[in-house]
């Protein structure tokens, strides 16, 4: 179950409300630039030269005119008309045909528009590298290079609470965009930044809060509270700016613009956001306090001897000593530092390649090949099986749940070859060799949700199509029926399948016989309680274990023999400690030909997958994401999954990994299922590739 979490009732602000204008910790600035021209000073940022970084750059935003360029003296030294420019933002390192440059990007308010430049070293003169159009009038943008996929995008937001995501792609020598995601905060929107380090996107909701949501395009609209106004949080009245300070190894700070108390507020970039502190810009002899500030920008990086320790900017939207057009004040990073008691942070220098801090723990592959998308619409693909042709592996199917309508069949290249319109099933599991009829068949078994009940087809080994061979209807006595697996005892080859239940955890362990007119029955001969809700589970057969998940607490193991008792052993948990987040979804067996193997579940939460291995006291090896690759996207929001390491074809020569994809965005569409090669899963972990073990011989 999706769990899309709203923290207004869960935040505990663990500081004190900021401290009122007149109590707070104030700086003066070191120098400001002059005047904006269109007296619309917004929003600034700060370009570091390639290689002197006296000759960096102050990139302005007038909201009225467009935007100016500044020295580190705060002299002009071009102004690029092109309307009202409300943000400007910038990237490192983007490829652009066989060239590498710093991509700027300007977008005007209340239009569409972003246009894109560089700045060439030498002649410090802008560049136009283009435009693009968005679908939003835009009330705030900024860039986004991911530490995962080393793509870039460009976020824009708008004043009714829209926020796009385009992906942005220099490949050809000419910068185009693809539309990749989009969701709505709730309200009026003002500055965003993204953290490129821990993949994090922040967005000020003006009078409301200050927003972190994931910045990957798979990332969804799960969102947690940073900050809220008072008297809950520390915001005054509202927000207005958001920018990232980067320090090394995870340091630095997420800050926003209080903008009516003429303030800025300093959160931990690293964890839960905890709020550093606060502080203002106060008056000198020759430059006034900052008041209203809207946008700004720092780096950690020595630039001078003027800012020793890193450099921030900020715009000023009363400019007093001289009364003129507004401007931005420049302050030397080392005495917010000290004003504020911090321990100086290790500087990082964004320009270089490979200078992301983030360090993951979970290796990312990508996807060999994606499935049509289920017929059902919203949240409908779940549960995935892997059923292999008893003689030509090429034909082998994927069969997968629509919890909207039925069972979709798969064929190994992802395109349809049977729907089965039956209700909600939720999900399936598969066995071989149950005789029926004197033939051994491939029983399929599903939680079909409409009747509350469990669903029993053979597979047609002629045409590949699912054929009913319930012998009535097996009404489940949980209170709605979830998740299922499937178990053959290695002591009498008898068939079990385990029914567990939505919200109350209860668990229904079925016999499966087969009747004297060729259908198969059902009666359950032991029931237990997980505890709370449960769905994903799987039997090591050879080793009469159960595995299930209880999606918010953590993997537990049992005995799946039908005369056991409730005994069980945690595997792992969604506790800090623990290497899983809620929820706990699919579970799925790797089988090595020795009798070991590995234990593959979905955190989905993290949108992660744990690998245990299979014998002795599970112990954790790790975990990977699937990423997005050429042309299908990345893997997010997992509920089922399925995985073999039997051979299927020259697509999967060493075993497949099935998982359902939560939002199938490349391009837009329903939920689908993606595919990866084991072998790609095995590299990036140091994990076993065993083709041996056939699954069609269990039971035999």
């Amino acid at each position: 179950m999706k769990q899309f979490l709203l923290f207004f009732f869960m935040v505990t602000l663990l500081v004190m409300p900021a401290t009122a204008q007149e109590d707070r910790i104030e700086v003066t600035a070191v120098l400001e630039t002059q005047p904006s021209p269109g007296d619309g000073a917004t929003a600034p940022n700060i370009w570091l030269h390639p290689f002197d970084l006296n000759r960096s750059l102050i990139l302005g935003a007038d909201d009225n005119q467009g935007f100016g360029l500044y020295d580190l003296e705060g002299q002009s030294i071009g102004f690029e008309a092109i309307g009202s420019v409300l943000a400007i933002d910038l990237r490192y390192n983007f490829p652009l045909g066989r060239a590498s440059i710093g991509l700027i990007a300007a977008a005007i308010e209340d239009q569409s528009t972003v246009y894109l430049y560089s700045i060439d070293e030498e002649s410090l003169e802008l560049e136009p590298r283009g435009q693009i159009e968005t679908g939003v009038a835009q009330s705030g943008m900024c860039l986004y290079h991911s530490s995962q996929t080393d793509r870039f995008y460009v976020f824009v937001t708008s004043g009714t609470g829209d926020v796009e995501q385009h992906l942005l792609d220099g490949s050809t020598g000419t910068i185009t965009t693809r539309l990749l995601r989009s969701f709505n905060v709730g309200s009026e929107t003002e500055g965003c930044a993204a953290d490129d380090d821990f993949r994090a996107f922040y967005v000020s909701e003006g009078n409301v809060a200050l927003w972190r949501y994931g910045a990957e395009p798979e990332a969804g609209d799960t969102r947690q509270i940073v900050d809220l106004l008072m008297p809950r949080g520390n915001i005054t009245e509202e927000i207005e700016g958001v920018s990232i300070l980067y320090g090394a190894e995870g340091a630095g700070y997420v800050m926003v613009s209080n903008e009516k108390n003429h303030s800025f507020l300093m959160y931990a970039r690293a964890g839960s956001n905890a709020l550093i502190g606060e502080f203002g810009i106060a008056e000198t002899d020759t430059a006034d306090r900052v008041t209203e500030p809207t946008g700004f920008a720092g780096v950690s990086l020595a630039i001078n001897d003027q800012f020793p320790a890193g450099l921030f900017v900020t715009s000023d939207d009363r400019n007093s000593n001289p009364t003129d057009n507004n401007n931005f004040k420049l302050v030397s990073w080392a005495d917010v530092e000290t004003a504020l008691g911090l321990e100086p942070i290790a500087p990082l220098d964004r320009r270089a390649e490979g200078e992301s801090a983030f360090v993951s723990d979970a290796p990312s592959v990508i996807a060999a090949l994606e499935t049509q998308p289920v017929p059902s619409g919203i949240d409908a693909a779940d549960d995935p099986a892997i059923w292999i042709h008893p003689t030509d592996i090429a034909l082998s199917t994927i069969i997968g749940t629509d919890k909207t309508s039925g069972l979709v069949v798969y064929n190994l290249d992802g395109t349809i070859l049977q729907a089965v319109d039956i209700g909600r099933v939720n999900n399936v599991d598969l066995r071989y060799n149950f005789m029926l009829n004197g033939e051994s068949v491939a029983v399929v078994t599903t939680t079909n949700r409409t009747t509350n009940s469990l669903d029993i087809f053979i597979v047609n080994n002629e045409t590949r199509l699912l054929e009913p061979a319930a012998a009535r209807l097996i009404e489940s006595a949980v209170e709605e029926v979830y998740g299922i697996c499937q178990y053959i005892s290695p002591t009498d080859n008898a068939h079990y399948a385990f029914v567990n239940s939505a919200d109350t955890g209860e668990v229904e362990q079925y016999l499966l016989t087969a009747t004297a007119d060729g259908k198969i029955d059902a009666e359950v001969v032991r029931t237990f309680v997980v505890g709370s809700q449960t769905e994903g589970c799987v039997v090591d057969d050879a080793n009469s274990i159960l595995y299930i998940g209880e999606e918010a607490v953590g993997l537990w193991r049992y005995s799946a023999s039908p005369d056991a008792d409730d005994t069980r052993i945690q595997i792992d948990n969604t506790t800090l400690e623990g290497n899983l987040t809620a929820d706990v979804e699919g579970v799925s067996i790797y089988h090595i030909g020795d009798g070991s193997g590995y234990l593959v579940v979905s955190s989905q939460g993290s949108s992660e997958f744990a690998i245990y291995e299979l014998l002795g006291d599970n112990a954790y090896l790790g975990k990977f994401t699937v990423i997005e690759g050429d042309g299908i996207d990345g893997i997010s929001g997992t509920d089922g999954i399925d995985v073999t390491n039997f051979p299927l074809g020259d697509q999967f020569p060493e075993g497949v990994f099935v998982a359902q994809d939560d939002l199938n965005i490349d391009p837009d569409d329903n939920q689908n299922f993606k595919l990866v090669s084991w072998s790609v899963i095995a590299e990036a972990l140091g994990l076993t590739v065993d083709t041996t073990f056939d699954p069609r011989t269990v039971g035999r």
